[in-house]
Order: C-alpha cells, then structure tokens, then sequence
C-alpha cells in the first residue's frame, strides 16, 4: 500500500489530541458549542403560504362532480358513478388540500346525497317498475 504523499520523507502521523489549556484559563468558545438543546419550529415563507392555499383542484373537482351527480340523481340512476367520484375525489382532498375544507366538503355532502338519490331509484324500480312487468 502506498502512502498519501510519497514525496514527503517524514512518516505519517496524525495528532488528533489538541494542547491542553494554559493552567487558570478557560476554554476556548468553539470547543463549548452544542446542538440545540430546544424544539425549534419550522416558520413558512410567504411563497409557501400562498401556494398551500391556493391548491384547491381536487376540491373543486369534488364540488363539480357532486352537483353533477346530484342533478343526475334527480333523474334517475345515472348520478351514481359521478357521485362516487365526487365523495373519492372529496376524502383525498381531505388530506392534502387542508385550506379548502369548504369546498372538500360541499363536494363529500353533495356526493352523499346524489349516491343516496341513485340508491332510491335503484330501489324504486326493483320493487315498483319490475313486479308490475
């Protein structure tokens, strides 16, 4: 194995000791400093702020699909899907878009209720329309 620096004659030897302190003197500042020993918060810049409650998609994709499958509700079976997208879409948006909890859940409650209209038809109709066919 070759050394580092065959140039240099002398042998390689490190010193990782430091001297000891002159005696009545103090130590030196650098040799004192620690972690901190206190929880320090995270403060958020303004950029942060601003693009955290501007991100609101998934919400107002859930608001639209809950009106959408709340007006097909209405009609008859055909909201279903489109409710079940709006109440999925609501409860992502739950999680990651925290400043749109108004439009989150307009989104969740309008779903919700176009499900339970498709789900009365559903019901009207097997136990209405087809005994009478």
């Amino acid at each position: 194995m070759t050394t580092p620096h065959q140039h240099d004659d002398a042998p390689a030897r490190l010193d990782y000791t430091r001297p000891a302190a002159p005696p009545g003197s103090q130590l030196d500042w650098s040799s004192t400093v620690t972690a901190p020993t206190e929880f320090v918060p995270y403060t958020y810049t303004e950029a942060e702020v601003a693009r955290a409650i501007s991100r609101r998609g998934l919400s107002v994709a859930s608001v639209i699909c809950g009106l959408v499958g709340l007006a097909l509700g209405v009609i008859g079976v055909f909201g279903f899907p489109i409710a079940l997208i709006a109440i999925a879409l609501a409860l992502i948006a739950r999680t990651t878009e925290n400043w749109a909890r108004t439009l989150w859940l307009s989104g969740l409650v309008s779903g919700l209720i176009g499900v339970l209209l498709a789900t009365g038809w559903v019901v009207y109709i097997t136990q209405r329309v087809l005994p009478l066919l």
